[in-house]
Formats: structure tokens, sequence, C-alpha cells
């Protein structure tokens, strides 16, 4: 009984304790958890209560729910792959949201990075991205060369230095550039230039392959390129990374330095690049004079709030790149004999030197941006950008110090976008845009100008919408762009000339997504884009680099004799934009270690522009190969397919296949500069950990590009020369060369990784093959670079 009593008494006293402890842990956490840049839920993502077991996973709309807590305040660590790990003080019973930043992280031998979200209104267009790594394994190559193992890509060239990205047969203002978000204002004409990007400063390049006219406007007739700086990230430590690399072809070396920091509300990232490269060598020769020398800066800083974002960059690049010496010729025969020789006519010893002809460039870029997401799920942006490009171009003449073309280009864009929240199931985006160019040729090259003078505005509207069902999405959007050009410009007499003509028009596309198993995706789209001829192709006149140019307004055509004494106004003439209708489908399949994707497109363009050749003008410098614009309409077919197979959980190869068919379908005739079909396969073998390496990987790549049986008829140098063909300009188009045979390139590289410094050893064109390009105008001349052994060495610091 004493113990009944004793147990009934120590009940009663603990009992008081035992309630409150019981009322104590009845406290709730919840929340949201939001990706801090797009806003967008993030999904299984793990919270996390610090100092106990209690944890929740967020659901498909990033909600979270923690309950049976035992105090009212509470810290939260909250995780996701991909992301950077954030910890937030809570109170219970109070849901907010919470935001986590993209981040990539290495573990061991493994890279993770958070995928990129295709952009509203190309989410039916067929994409593909280029992360970071694979950027930074040569830092010293162009944009375009960095693209060109992506299949359905290649790229135009004049020389080593200056290469143009090509997506399924179109390049130049065909092809939109998005440096940081803003259109790369540059002079975008010609397979003579070369955008000023420094590609060693990018984080990511998106490629779009199809007609993306609605969400980026005009000149995204042919796809587009988004190349994204530094994502500056929030609650980041403070990072530092160098880097360095040497090449073998041309003696090049290259420095980069980059550092930043993100705090709760602040970010911050600067990066500057230097490279230089001397005289490039095929396997049997020296490519005299082409060297390059480029140095760049960038830097952006974010400040955050907790619905407001503000960003500002800047970025500047500075090149000097020289064109190779032998295609300037200084006689009929020289010029025979630089077309037809088997090495160029002009040879020197190695040098750094760059010398005439060669082209500077600068460009400076300033951007400002504003978002504000008033809701969950809505965002306002505002932004604000201002490039300024100086060009400068010199030639092999009596007055070599002055620039044969001096031009300053100076761009202004704004734009303002409605993210609007979900309405009746649409989600999608309304946007305004303001871009305004102008041009100026600086006086004293004591020629007449090359392109006249010009202003250029535009007024866009666009709405991109989409819909999911299930399975399916739908996306359609529209686009008005308003377009007005005020030229002045020269005469061959030097008088002066002005044009004034507006452009009004409406893109649209429509798309669908079908998601077919959980393996495999359908999508397809069909988009309309348009385009106005450039500057050059309306109105070049003269000498620029190795030939002679005549733009669609700057020649007459009486009897089948060409006349270039005077200029046509546009509403006299029966010059017409570019439009396109391009019809791209992807298919894509990931089953047993297989990933298969194929795409098949159609594009066809109604008054295509293209330079084709119209014989040997001599000039003042000498005989130089002359070439007119022409407009036909064009069809464009092809296909690409890729087929990524996992071997074992170490060894995996990528097989990749183009092919495309275009032609002239007006005149059931070939087009010129086409790429040729090519195939390629690249198996990779990673070791992960070896002896003190923590990672070792290595990479073989096969590729073999055909010969283009597309080319059009050869008239050779000598007949041109001594006027046995004669051609006008309704005559059938020729090449002054056959197609080059077809050529098989090897090329090996080792990426290795200890502690905190990375780097790689790769070999391009290991068996040093000679071979000429088809798509590269110094074709005419030289071979392509010969074997070239890459070191590049990093090392980065994190606090």
């Amino acid at each position: 009984m004493k113990l009944k009593l004793l147990i009934l008494f120590i009940f009663l006293l603990i009992s008081p304790f035992t309630m409150a402890q019981k009322k104590a842990c009845s406290y709730t956490v919840s929340g949201k958890v939001l990706d801090v840049d797009t806003k967008e839920p993030i999904p299984d993502a793990v919270v996390k209560v610090k100092g106990t077991e209690k944890y929740a996973i967020t659901n498909d709309q990033g909600s979270f729910k923690i309950e049976g807590l035992c105090s009212e305040k509470n810290t939260l660590i909250i995780s996701c792959l991909g992301y950077a790990e954030s910890t937030k003080n809570h109170e219970h019973d109070s849901a907010i949201h919470f935001y986590l930043t993209q981040e990539v992280r290495g573990l061991d031998e493994v890279t993770i990075q958070a995928q990129r979200n295709k952009e509203k209104g190309t989410e039916t267009i067929a994409q593909v991205t280029l992360g970071k790594a694979e950027i930074a394994s040569n830092p010293t190559q162009t944009l375009a060369a960095a693209l060109s193992g992506l299949e359905g890509l290649t790229f135009s060239a004049n020389g080593t230095n200056v290469q143009l990205p090509v997506i399924h047969g179109l390049f130049g203002n065909r092809i939109l550039l998005l440096n940081n978000g803003l259109k790369h204002g540059f002079q975008n004409w010609g397979t003579d230039h070369a955008p000023e990007i420094d590609i060693a400063s990018a984080s990511s390049i998106t490629v779009i392959k199809g007609a993306a006219g609605v969400r980026y406007g005009p000149e995204a007739l042919g796809g587009a390129i988004i190349i994204e700086p530094n994502p500056l990230l929030l609650n980041n430590p403070f990072y530092a990374e160098l880097g360095t690399g040497y090449q073998t072809n041309g003696r090049g070396y290259n420095a980069n330095v980059e550092f930043g920091n993100g705090t709760e509300n602040w970010s911050y990232f600067v990066n500057g690049n230097y490279t230089r490269i001397g005289d490039r060598n095929t396997p049997d020769y020296s490519l005299t004079n082409s060297g390059k020398e480029e140095k760049a800066l960038s830097l952006g800083v974010l400040y955050h709030l907790d619905k407001w974002d503000v960003k500002v960059n800047y970025s500047f690049v500075d090149q000097n790149l020289a064109l190779l010496r032998t295609s300037i010729a200084d006689s009929p025969d020289s010029f025979i004999r630089a077309i037809n020789s088997d090495e160029p006519i002009f040879i020197r010893p190695f040098s750094y030197d760059i010398n005439q002809p060669n082209q500077t460039t600068q460009h400076h870029l300033a951007k400002a941006e504003v978002n504000w997401w008033y809701d969950e799920h809505a965002r306002l942006t505002l932004v604000g950008g201002v490039q300024f490009n100086s060009r400068d171009e010199f030639d092999v003449r009596r007055n070599a110090d002055r620039p044969i073309i001096d031009l300053d280009l100076t761009t202004y864009d704004y734009q303002l976008e409605w993210k609007h929240p979900e309405w009746h199931g649409l989600d999608g985006l309304v946007g305004l845009q303001y871009f305004s160019q102008n041009n100026d040729n600086n006086p004293g090259t004591l020629t007449t100008p090359f392109i006249p003078n010009y202003n250029t505005k535009r007024y866009s509207a666009f709405a991109v919408e989409s819909i999911a069902f299930g399975k399916n999405t739908f996306e359609a959007g529209l686009r008005f762009d308003f377009e007005s050009n005020d030229v002045r410009g020269r005469e061959i007499n030097q008088d002066i000339f002005r044009d004034n003509y507006n452009f009004a028009n409406f893109t649209g596309s429509l798309g669908y997504v079908r998601q077919l198993s959980e393996n495999s995706t359908f999508r397809t789209n069909l988009g309309t884009a348009w385009r106005t001829p450039n500057m050059e192709e309306l109105f070049s006149f003269g000498q620029h680099g190795f030939k002679t140019t005549f733009g669609l307004l700057r020649f007459t055509d009486t009897n089948g004799q060409l006349s270039t004494d005077e200029v046509t106004p546009l509403d006299q003439s029966d010059v017409d934009p570019e439009r396109g209708y391009k019809f791209i489908n992807e298919f894509q399949s990931t089953k047993n270690g297989n990933t298969h994707n194929v795409t098949v497109y159609s594009h066809y363009i109604e008054n295509y522009v293209f330079d084709r050749p119209i014989g040997v003008f001599g000039t003042i410098r000498g005989p130089m190969p002359a070439f007119i614009f022409d407009q036909v309409d064009a069809l464009f077919f092809g296909a690409d397919y890729s087929w990524k197979k996992e071997f074992t959980d170490k060894i995996s190869g990528v097989y990749g296949l183009s092919f495309l068919w275009s032609g002239n379908i007006g005149d059931d005739a070939p087009l010129i500069n086409q790429p040729p079909i090519s195939t390629n396969f690249e198996l990779q073998w990673d070791q992960g950990k070896l002896g003190p390496f923590d990672l070792s990987r290595w990479t073989i790549r096969p590729s073999y590009t055909f010969k283009q049986f597309q080319a059009p008829r050869t008239i050779t140098p000598e007949s041109l020369v001594d006027g046995s063909v004669q051609l006008t300009t309704d005559s059938e188009i020729f090449d002054f060369l056959d197609a080059p045979e077809g050529y098989f390139l090897l090329d090996l590289s080792w990426d290795f990784q200890w502690k905190s410094l990375n780097g790689s050893i790769s070999v391009q064109n290991l068996l040093n093959n000679s071979y000429r390009n088809y798509l590269n105008e110094m074709r005419y001349f030289a071979d392509e670079s010969g074997r070239n052994i890459l070191f590049t060495l990093n090392y980065r610091f994190k606090s």
C-alpha cells in the first residue's frame, strides 16, 4: 500500500512537467523553398531542424511542414542537389519562403550541376547547353570553335582567328548572339567579323536550334546562342581561381583570374583574361601572320532583397587579330599562283608580330537589370544596356599605318518583361523592347567607306504562352517589330547618297511537347522569323579582306553587264527582307544506359541573301576575287543524331552525325558555302581516383568530315584573269576551287584533379593530318593548322 502511494505521489509530482513538455513540443514550422533566380519551386529539397532529428522533404510545389517541435524558435538547414546549402532562423507558425542559389559542386570524381530551365518561348525548340567545365578545357578557342563539336553546329571562318557559329547552315546575323541577356552589338556582317566574346568568362552557353524570333527578335531566324556570365550566387563563400595554359601550335599562352563572394544579400565577381598566340603552322609550313592578342575583363554585382534583385554587369574585350598574309595578291600571276599552289607563296619564320592585314577591335558592354517578384509566381524585369564597339581594319598598302576601315558602333537596348502569374492554366511572358544602333565611319582612311553610316531603331512587343495538360504542353507566341533605318554614304564619285526605309513584321511560333513515357520525350515547333538584309548585303562597296564585294544596291545589271556607278534606293529595287519558316522535331529516349536524340528539320527562306563569286577585278592594290550579293528562295533540310552509351560505370561514349541538304529551289541549283556531312565519336574513360589524383579522365574523339557533294561548279582563276570565260550576273553560280576532300581528325585529352588543382593535357589533330575546311575562306590559300598540344592548369581557393 505504501508502494502504491509512493508511485501515485511521484506521478502527481512529475505530471505537470510532462504535460508542460508535451504542450511545449507542439510547435510547427512550414514554408516554401524556391530558386532565387527563377522563383520557381524546388521539389525534393531537404529541410532539417538543427539539433534535432526532425526533417521534411519539399513536394512538387516546394512546400514543407515540420510538426512536433519543442522550441518556438528553430534553425533550419536547407539543402538540395545542385544548390548551395542555406541556414535560416525560423519562428513557429510563420509560413515563409526560403531561397536557394544554384551551385556547381565537385563530389570526388562526380560533377553535379543544376539544369538550366528552358526559356519561355523556347520550351518546344531543340536546344543544347555547354557547361563551364567544357568551356574551360580550351580557354584560347573562339566561341564558334567551342560549339563546333555539337550536333548541327559548325563554324565558318576567315583564317584561324575569325570564326562564326553556323546552325543548320545559317550564320552571321541570322544567328542571334545574346551576351548576358543583350543582343551582342558588333559589326555582324560577312565572314570577316567574329563576335568579341571572351568564352573564358562564360558560365554556360546554350544553343537554340530553331527559329526563335518570337522570343528574341528578327536576327534569331536560324537560332540563338545564349552566353551566360557568372551566376552571382548568394551565400557563396569567397573564392579565387587562377588559371594558365600553353599551346604548342602558335606557341600560345594565356592566363586568367577570377574571384568573388556572396552573402545573404550581396554577391560579386571579377574576371580577367589574357591570351597571346603567334603564327600557327600546318604539318608542312608556317601560316605567316596568323597570331592574335586578346585582353578581357568582366565584373558583376548583385543586391538581393526579399522581392527585389538588382544586377549590374560590365565587360570589356580588346582584340588584335592577324589575317593570313598570303591571301593578299599584288599581280595576276601571284593571284593565280596563290590559288593554285599547294603551299602559300608568302612564308616567313615564326613570329608573335601581328602585321597587316589585321583587325583591331574593342568592345564595351554595360548592363543593369532589376527584377521584382511582386507575387509568388510573377515577376517584372527591367533591363537597360549600352554597348560600344570600335573596329579598325588594316591592309597591305602604301599607307599601311592607316586603317582601311574605321568604324564606331553604339548600341542601346531596353527591355521590359512581365512573367505573369498562372491564369486559367496559362503560363507565359509578355515583353516590350526598344533597340537602336548608330554606326559611324571615322575619317582618315583615304578610301570610300565599305559600308555607310546608319542609324537603326526597332520597337518590339511579344507574348509567349504555354499550357500543360497532363503529359502534354502547348506553346504559342506572337511578336511585332517595327524597324526604321536612316543611311548616309558615298557614291563612287564621292557624292553623298541617303536612303530611309522602314519594315514592320509579325512573327509567330507554335510548339508542342509530349512526355511519351518516363524515359522518352517528343517536341515539335513551327516558327517564323524575318530579317532585314544587313548593311554589307545592301551597301558594301569595294575591297574588304582578300576580296572585292558589291552589295545588292551598289550594282545594276544592264543586259547582263555589271555596273557599279550608282546606288539604287531600296524602295526602287526588288530587294525584300528574308522570311523564314522552320519546322523542327526532336525525339529523345533514355533507357538501359542508352540515350538517343534525333532532330529532323526543314527550313524554307524567302529572299535568302548570299554572296557569290562574279569574277576577278583589278584594283589599285592588285587583282582580287570579286563577289556580289544575290537573293533566291532557298530550302534547307537536315537531321542531327546523337547516341550516348554508358558501357560501364566508368566508360561512356557519344556518337554524333549531322546531315544537311540545301539548295536554290528557284533555279534548282546548289548554294555555296554550306556545311558538309560530318560524324564523330567520343569515348570517355573516367578512372576516378588514381594514385595521388582525385580525378583522372581520358577522352578520345575521332571525327570525319565528308567532301561537300553539293558544291557548285568550278571556274579556274586563269580563265577569269585572261578573260577566256565571260560571266554575267545571270550566270550559273561557281567557285574558284573545287571543294576540298574529306578529312579525318583524332583528338585525345587527359583531365586530372589533385586537391584544389585541376588541369588537362589535350592533343588536337593527333595524327598531324593536312586538310582544308570547306567553310574557311582561307582554304583558297592554305591548309588548316596541324597538331596542337594544349596544357591547362587551374587552382581554385574557397574559404
